[in-house]
């Protein structure tokens, strides 16, 4: 097995089969956590590990071969001169318009082929490096570059050179009819690397633009694909280190295609600049996804503001996808996508970078485990902002806007809203369904359930500002099970429901029913002391806020702007629940005690 594909699918079968570990397994020092080392600008080795919870360290490790990007004159020439071909040295043979390289070697390109093609079909353990130097081929009838066989292609793009291919668009006939190869411009039936800094522009009306059998790595170049199909596709694996990647996809802009090995179809992303504009998914991984930096500006299905098209129940328009583990550590990505814009058929970890999510159904959905330890989410546009069965929430910078519910820990295939895009709500009650937020800088604006378990909720720190514009049965926390505070700073409100603590909680609240306007600023303080403030965005039905230094049976002074509103008797845990302990009714006159009296049917 080749040392590149070794290397990675060991690790990643360990990567795939961990996954992220249950709460409470990470044990390793937090510290340790998302931290990405930047590759080298050659394309040298680059490690990255992307958590401390139970998912391998991901290595990728490019050699000294695929970082060549070396030729001098007295390599093989092979000029192109319209409809011939002249080649000067030893290892390639031309025949009309088509050229033959048959041996290991380097192979200097360069010159315009109006119809014909270079094909390299070498032995299994050739290694051949082609370098495209001011090069233009077009094949009226196939592939511009078509590798039938090699163990290895490393395509070199010369300094300052614009390079460019084209394939037969309707016109093209399958060299091998059965197996319908080549399917690319360029196509390698092996490995393919490609290095160095000129431009590469490939056009492949026919099918996908740049596509190997095996594994594909990009260390460098300034490339432009625009593909009827897919842009890049390695069936194997695809991993970018470095450069500049611009794709227009009629399918996914970037695909892996083994999903019968689950230490293949895997995509790595750790360096360059990739803006993707794909009709289907804009990343798509048959098994694990892992981004560790880069740039990427996704388009998927047009966009968040697109209508769903006729086929929506058979397509994807996702923006980052993956059939099994999903793994942010940095980079800045921003997604605008028709369907999910990150979703993954297993966990999901993000422990670092940005990111700017807009989508016509959830911002980030996962059928598992949701993990977020670090980096800025920033959900401009979305059904539901963030959804998994179980969310475990414990740093970074969370900021939502959804049109239901904000976060949602439910259990179900991809079809995540009721009334949703793509289908209707399969999730019922089930107590293994939980949030826990433990820390983290965490803020939405929802139109339906703000922070929304059909199990238990649990915050032990953090900062959260929950606040939903909905229908009096929706609540901005809201459990089928327990809701319980043992720290952080929270404030909820809004329209809909009110919601109090569960019995189990240790920290107490304040619970304010008027005079929260757009515009004024909620103070809570003690003989003076601000203890837990807020600037309300919008006028709320009611507005509760919990944070350390709050007794439960304690009288607050409660500030509307400068102006005292009441003083408040802090309430602790218990009340009515809906469910056993979810959110009861909004606190009404009677049991409430007008703003200077205890929480419903609670201990003052």
């Amino acid at each position: 097995m080749k040392r590149f594909k070794f290397l990675l699918s060991i690790l990643l079968v360990l990567a795939c089969l961990a996954g992220c570990a249950a709460p409470g397994a990470d044990t390793a020092d937090p510290a340790a956590t998302a931290n990405a080392a930047q590759a080298d600008p050659s394309g040298g080795s680059v490690t990255e590990t992307v958590s401390s919870t139970g998912i391998a360290p991901l290595s990728v490790s490019a050699s000294e071969s695929d970082k060549d990007v070396s030729w001098d004159d007295s390599d093989t020439q092979i000029a192109l001169n319209g409809d011939s071909i002249e080649v000067t040295g030893p290892g390639a043979e031309a025949d009309g318009s088509v050229v033959t390289i048959a041996a290991a070697g380097t192979y200097v390109l360069s010159g315009t082929l109006n119809n014909g093609q270079v094909v390299i079909a070498a032995t299994s353990s050739d290694e051949v490096h082609l370098v495209l130097n001011g090069a233009a081929v077009t094949n009226g009838t196939g592939a511009a570059i078509y590798a039938s066989q090699c163990d290895k292609l490393i395509l070199t793009l010369v300094e300052g050179t614009k390079n460019t291919l084209a394939d037969g668009a309707s016109a093209f006939v399958y060299a091998d009819a059965e197996k319908e190869e080549p399917n690319a411009a360029l196509f390698v039936k092996d490995d393919l690397t490609i290095n160095g800094t000129g431009g590469l522009i490939v056009s492949a009306g026919f099918n996908n633009g740049i596509g190997t059998k095996d594994d594909l790595l990009i260390l460098g170049g300034s490339i432009s694909v625009n593909a009827a199909n897919h842009g890049l596709l390695g069936k194997d694996s695809v991993a970018v280190l470095g450069g500049s990647i611009d794709i227009s996809a009629g399918g996914d802009g970037i695909q892996t295609s083994n999903a019968e090995d689950a230490a293949l179809g895997w995509i790595y992303i750790e360096g360059g600049a990739l803006n993707i504009s794909a009709k289907e998914d804009g990343i798509q991984a048959d098994t694990a996804l892992y981004i560790a930096g880069g740039t990427l500006l996704v388009t998927a299905g047009g966009g968040a503001s697109e209508s769903a098209p006729s086929d929506a129940e058979s397509g994807s328009f996702k923006g980052l996808k993956a059939g099994g583990s999903l793994c942010v550590a940095g980079g800045t990505i921003a997604i605008d996508s028709l369907d999910d814009c990150v979703h993954a058929g297993g966990d999901i970890l993000i422990s670092g970078g940005a990111l700017a999510l807009a989508s016509g159904d959830d911002g980030v959905h996962t059928d598992s485990n949701l993990t977020v330890k670090g980096g800025r989410i920033t959900v401009s546009n979305s059904y539901e902002g963030l959804e998994g069965a179980s969310l475990d929430l414990s740093g970074g910078e969370i900021s939502i806007v959804s049109s239901d519910d904000a976060i949602n820990a439910a259990g179900g295939a991809d079809q995540s809203a009721q009334g949703g895009m793509f289908g209707q709500d399969p999730f019922a009650a089930d107590g293994a369904y939980y949030i826990n937020i433990s820390g983290g800088e965490i803020s939405f604006e929802a139109g339906g359930d703000g922070v929304d378990s059909n199990g238990t909720i649990s915050i032990s720190g953090g900062t959260v500002s929950a606040f939903i514009d909905s229908t009096a049965d929706n609540g901005a926390i809201d459990a089928n099970g327990a809701f319980t505070v043992t720290g952080g700073v929270i404030v909820y409100g809004g329209s809909g429901v009110g919601s109090v603590p569960g019995d189990a909680s240790t920290q107490s609240y304040v619970y304010v029913d008027s005079g929260v306007a757009a515009g004024s600023e909620i103070a809570v303080k003690k003989d003076g002391t601000t203890l837990v403030s807020y600037t309300a965005k919008k006028t709320c039905r009611y507005l509760a806020l919990c944070a350390p230094g709050i007794a439960g049976g304690q009288s607050y002074d409660v500030y509307n702007n400068s102006a005292l509103l009441a003083a408040i008797t802090a309430g602790v845990g218990g009340g009515d629940f809906m469910g056993g302990g979810g959110f009861g009714g909004l606190p009404n006159q009677e049991n409430q005690g007008g703003p200077g009296g205890a929480r419903p049917g609670g201990r003052a």
